[in-house]
């Protein structure tokens, strides 16, 4: 947090609660405190120090996702953010900790980190980022409609890399099928996660 900030993480939850609704659609919501929700069960089992940030971060890391183009880019001039070679569908992961800060004092760098990088994930991720990314893809429409839903959460109970890397698979087959280019952190992170799972399966 800034030292201009007294609120505890709890204190933000309960405002963000209020707030984020207000920013996304209704079925955008859906989704975000499926994350949420799911971030902090995760959060628990992987031995987050706070798993309440999780949660936070959940609740926060679609905040901007249904914003017009123009409100990200005016906060990546205001904040000096190069975004080249970002893609567009993961604008929003730069621009909602952004968003929370100018509009509401919020800043806390891990948690910046998680929304960063919920949708391309990173290079160097730590644990909150990894818990981010694999939550995100559990909460998504595409896993909840699975049949196998229950057993993909069990399994990224299990091990943290399996949610990380089903949420890489599904965006480059998503993304390869479309024709799109794909972030190198993408590929980074499926072959990271694959690796790990193989050297402990």
């Amino acid at each position: 947090m800034n030292h201009n900030e007294t609120k505890s993480i709890e204190e933000w939850i309960f405002f963000f609660e209020k707030e984020v609704p207000t920013h996304v659609t209704e079925t955008r919501w859906e989704h975000i405190k499926k994350v949420a929700k799911i971030a902090e069960d995760l959060a628990i089992i992987h031995e987050l120090k706070n798993p309440k940030k999780a949660y936070l971060a959940g609740l926060c890391h679609d905040i901007t996702k249904q914003k017009k183009s123009d409100i990200h880019m005016n906060l990546f001039r205001e904040f000096h953010l190069e975004t080249n070679g970002i893609p567009t569908q993961a604008l929003h992961a730069y621009s909602a900790p952004l968003f929370l800060q100018k509009q509401y004092g919020f800043f806390d760098e891990e948690i910046q980190s998680a929304i960063q990088s919920h949708t391309l994930g990173n290079t160097n991720p730590s644990l909150l980022d990894q818990i981010g990314y694999a939550a995100d893809f559990l909460g998504s429409d595409f896993a909840q409609r699975s049949q196998e839903i229950e057993v993909w959460i069990q399994k990224t109970k299990e091990n943290l890399h399996f949610g990380i890397f089903m949420k890489a698979f599904q965006t480059i087959s998503f993304l390869m099928e479309k024709k799109e280019v794909i972030h190198p952190n993408t590929f980074f992170t499926y072959n990271q996660s694959a690796q790990f799972l193989k050297e402990h399966s």
